[in-house]
């Protein structure tokens, strides 16, 4: 259904304004058809008889509709669910509350206890937080809007370096040898921590600060055109704030290894290095290619708008399923993220964290264009100085 509808949007030939009919058609049918879910979760103490074990800890919600729920959306749901039916409710205490009987997955039950990493692996569980319905609304309206979003902002995108009025080399924007030396130590590192961990870490790889690290070693080691390159210059730069973020408010709740931690810190310290690297060298910058003739403003709204599309449709469309498929909650699309007061919580925290996210893209873009603005009109100043002082 989603397809069908999304179709018309995406074809060219057809006029605006009947795409932007059928774009607004399928947001409004996504969002009106499902029901606002109420869950009543009620929290109590497990108890144990004999070898079976009674989960009353997090006992299923109780649904409430309004309206009935469309079809095509409870069969998306339940295909979604069914990925892992192993998962509870809400995700289990961070720390141990029932004397060694809490509840990390059912079907067959096992134990909190049980796990071959409960210290690593308690405070990442996946869990239906947020119902598979409302699961599937959010996937189907943010990637849909991520597409269109997408589907007009790349065809607009300047050429590296066809549109750079130096015309630069078509290798500059490859990492020196000493950048690219640390960015293949610093991955494989983190590879190896990931595959000797709990059983499935690998996934986390897929946590932001990973997938960064994943984009700078495809930069400095897989062969692409310059203007590949540009654009995955120019989305690190955008994502910088993430790493800023993971340093700031650090979830240690799965770095169990030996010095597992201090390398937490340092490999996201690095991951501010690559950009400031980039705009210092003025190999890359926030402002217009100069043959481009685009303005200052609608440069920057068409790099924001891009990078904002593609994380929404990676976490939302792509790591979601990946999260519910390996029960744990990857990025923190299953189940809010640990935060000063709760504040980010409820059904809707994702749409809240989504928010938080391009607020937090656009402050660092935005610092990283008036930063290079200043230092260029500082250096202009003090190259005019000097060409007066010479004919002085």
């Amino acid at each position: 259904f989603a397809i069908a509808l999304l179709r018309p949007c995406l074809l060219p030939s057809l006029p605006l304004v009947w795409r932007l009919h059928q774009c607004w058609l399928l947001v409004g049918l996504s969002v009106a058809g499902p029901t606002r879910l109420t869950l009543h979760v009620e929290r109590v103490t497990q108890t144990v008889r004999g070898p079976t074990v009674l989960v009353r800890n997090n006992t299923m919600p109780a649904m409430t509709t309004s309206r009935p729920t469309s079809a095509m959306i409870k069969l998306a749901a339940d295909a979604l669910q069914s990925l892992n039916p192993r998962l509870l409710p809400l995700p289990p205490p961070s720390t141990e509350q029932s004397g060694g009987r809490d509840v990390c997955f059912v079907n067959p039950t096992l134990l909190c206890k049980d796990l071959p990493d409960e210290i690593g692996m308690r405070g990442v569980i996946s869990s239906w937080y947020i119902s598979p319905e409302r699961h599937v609304v959010e996937m189907v309206v943010v990637g849909f809007i991520s597409v269109i979003a997408l589907s007009m902002i790349v065809p607009r995108l300047s050429r590296y370096p066809t549109d750079c009025a130096n015309q630069p080399d078509a290798n500059s924007l490859r990492p020196p040898l000493l950048l690219r030396l640390l960015i293949g130590i610093c991955f494989t590192l983190q590879i190896v921590y990931k595959l000797a961990g709990y059983p499935g870490k690998l996934y986390m790889m897929l946590m932001p600060c990973n997938v960064i690290w994943c984009l700078h070693f495809a930069h400095a080691f897989v062969p692409m055109s310059p203007n590949a390159r540009h654009v995955l210059v120019q989305l690190c730069i955008t994502y910088v704030g993430l790493p800023v973020v993971a340093i700031a408010t650090p979830d240690l709740s799965d770095l169990t290894l030996p010095f597992e931690i201090e390398y937490f810190f340092l490999n996201h310290a690095l991951l501010l290095v690559f950009p400031m690297y980039w705009i210092c060298s003025a190999k890359v910058s926030m402002l217009p290619l100069a043959k481009r003739g685009e303005s200052v403003l609608g440069n920057f709204v068409k790099w924001y708008s891009m990078a904002c599309a593609i994380f929404a449709l990676f976490y939302f469309v792509f790591v979601t399923p990946v999260a519910v498929y390996s029960g744990l909650n990857l990025n923190y699309m299953l189940s809010p993220p640990p935060n000063p007061g709760n504040v980010i919580s409820g059904e809707s925290f994702r749409l809240m964290s989504i928010g938080c996210c391009g607020a937090l893209f656009f402050i660092m873009r935005f610092g990283a264009l008036v930063g290079e603005s200043l230092a260029t009109a500082v250096l202009l100043k003090v190259r005019v100085s000097a060409g007066k002082g010479k004919k002085m």
